[in-house]
């Protein structure tokens, strides 16, 4: 359910906005909406500090160690200006020392000398040029000049070309080389400089033991304090009066009316208009549901707030096809091992939903895996009695039945959708049409069965799925179209097309459940074809088999993730008519009692 919002505007004298924005954040009850966004001075500096301290995080992780208690509190501003410089430290050594490797590869093939002396020389009429050429392609050497190999590799002849005349005019293949400094010389260099980078690396790694605590509780301060600064920005003015918007949700709402009176401020409220498109989400899913937000965080969606809550049909879909989708008993038996183990040794309650998700999609792959009697691929004349699943689905004809149970599935998910907005409506002509559509769904599912499960041709269609084709476009042409709307008119034949591809599109779940055995079942034929060569392949032919099903579970991972996920967010949101642009209801607070 999605909680009722109301529209609040709050008055205060001008020059206690900053104690108003206070008092509110303490409440923690507010979803502030700002009247005038800007980005003051302060919030400049509080946005600033927060991409150091991001850009210092993301350094830490990098890490990739654990954080460590520290001797003493540490100073969290401190740590992040101290972390700040030694990343800049950083940078600039590690700069130095690419330009010195650079260097030294340039120099290595012409050995260590004194550039200076080639100067030199010249003073005293002995000219010298550095010059390099592919081997078997030295050029054309002048009159009188003389050639002196220094290196020689597959790719690369280095040679000196000395002459008692000057070869300034003369076409050769100079090199250019570092002049200031000697190979030997730029040998010291790195040494040092790669002493200070350890240096350095040392003490950002002890500083990120001991403060990564403290820049998180950090980032917690920021966030509220930008939060705050945000709030005052972005309150409105008449003369002696300041004023905030925001958003409250109903239930709440007489606890700030007290704070209110308490405080000499003044209050308007009001139901949340049709047409407010700021409004934020809020959801309140039953504690035993609770799961279902872990899948709507985890895909980053969330319905507006004039939708409707489908989180609990999502995470009962989602189960079902996880099922489906994996359909491996031993490796659902695998997972709700772990999902117990892991709900028995872990007793942090903020953890318990993300556990029993878990626990709910391991007992559906297992639940699913057996009925279907699939057990690591293993075949079925090998499999115990109790384990070879239900003849339906596990005999002869057992994917025949799955795609019908696939097609079964989809008008029923559909439907749904379609019958909540029927009874949701609250006007007999949209209900009609949202029948009718639903109607349409089980035509189109009989439909789906004559040309894929059995084959037949269009022809062949039985009486009762014309019936209900006539049902279903008598009901979505005289109650499902708008006829003033031109676009919905052009678009009808589209809207047909689109319902029978919606009920085709489940079979997505037998094809990649098929998929999910065939990689099994090879990797376990390759481990049998192993070991029949030879018992010293047995060891090989194991980790094969591992290695081959730990790649399945991760493919079939991503299958949930992604087909599993897209029925429910597409197929079954559009007949639903949600657009998942809801705002999160995210109210101004305070983690602990502090003042701003």
């Amino acid at each position: 359910m999605i909680e009722t919002m109301k529209k609040i505007t709050i008055a205060c004298l001008a020059d206690e906005r900053r104690q108003t924005v206070s008092a509110l954040q303490r409440l923690g009850t507010v979803h502030v909406q700002p009247i005038a966004p800007q980005i003051s001075e302060e919030l400049s500096g509080l946005l600033r500090q927060k991409e150091d301290l991001s850009k210092v995080q993301m350094a830490f992780a990098n890490l990739k160690q654990a954080s460590a208690p520290a001797d003493a509190p540490v100073d969290a501003k401190a740590a992040l200006e101290q972390a700040l410089r030694l990343m800049e430290e950083k940078r600039h050594l590690e700069e130095q020392l690419s330009g010195v490797d650079k260097a030294i590869v340039q120099l290595e093939p012409w050995g260590d000398f004194d550039a200076a002396q080639i100067g030199e020389l010249a003073k005293r009429g002995i000219y010298v040029e550095l010059c390099s050429c592919a081997p078997g392609h030295l050029p054309e050497i002048p009159e009188g000049a003389a050639v002196q190999i220094i290196s020689e590799t597959k790719t690369q002849v280095c040679f000196a070309v000395v002459s008692l005349e000057s070869l300034h005019e003369q076409e050769l293949p100079r090199v250019s080389l570092p002049t200031d400094t000697r190979l030997s010389d730029l040998r010291q260099q790195r040494i040092a400089l790669a002493a200070a980078l350890e240096r350095t690396d040392g003490e950002f790694r002890a500083l990120a033991a001991q403060s990564q605590g403290a820049m998180t509780e950090l980032e917690r301060q920021l966030d509220e304090r930008a939060a705050f600064v945000r709030a005052c920005d972005g309150m409105g003015a008449t003369g002696l009066v300041a004023y905030i918007n925001g958003y409250i949700p109903e239930k709440l709402l007489d606890t700030l009316r007290v704070l209110v009176v308490r405080k000499g401020w003044a209050i308007h409220y009001e139901d949340v208009p049709d047409d407010d498109t700021d409004v934020p989400t809020l959801l309140n899913i039953p504690p035993r549901f609770a799961m279902a937000r872990n899948i709507l965080d985890f895909i980053g969606i969330l319905p507006g707030y004039h939708e409707t809550d489908v989180s609990i049909s999502i995470l009962i879909f989602l189960s079902l096809f996880c099922g489906i989708l994996v359909g491996d008993a031993g490796y659902g038996a695998i997972f709700t091992i772990m999902a117990i183990y892991l709900r028995h040794k872990n007793q942090d309650p903020t953890k318990k939903p993300l556990l029993n998700l878990f626990l709910i999609l391991s007992l559906s792959i297992l639940g699913y895996g057996w009925v279907t009697g699939n057990w690591f691929a293993i075949p079925h004349e090998k499999l115990c009695v109790p384990f070879t699943g239900i003849p339906w689905l596990s005999g002869a004809n057992s994917d025949s039945h799955v795609k019908l149970l696939c097609f079964f599935i989809g008008a029923t998910h559909m439907s749904v959708a379609r019958i909540w907005r029927c009874v949701a409506s609250g006007q007999v002509r949209q209900a009609l049409g949202h029948l009718g559509w639903g109607v349409m769904l089980w035509a189109n599912f009989f439909l789906a069965k004559l040309l894929i499960v059995d084959t037949a041709s269009f022809d062949q269609l039985g009486f009762a799925p014309k019936v209900l084709y006539i049902i279903a476009f008598a009901l979505i042409l005289t109650c499902g179209i708008n006829w003033k709307d031109m676009g919905a008119v052009i678009y009808m034949p589209f809207s047909f097309i689109n319902s029978f591809v919606d009920v085709l599109s489940y079979i997505r779940l037998f094809a990649v459940g098929l998929s999910s055995f065939y990689i099994a079942d090879s990797f376990n034929g390759m481990t049998v074809s192993l070991i029949k060569m030879s018992p010293w392949l047995i060891i090989p032919g194991l980790l094969v088999l591992a290695i081959g099903h730990l790649l399945n579970i991760a493919l079939a991972a991503m299958s949930v993730m992604v087909h599993g996920v897209r029925l429910n967010t597409l197929e079954f949101s559009g007949h639903m008519d949600i657009s998942w642009s809801g705002r999160p209801y995210r109210p101004l607070k305070l983690s602990e009692d502090t003042t701003p």
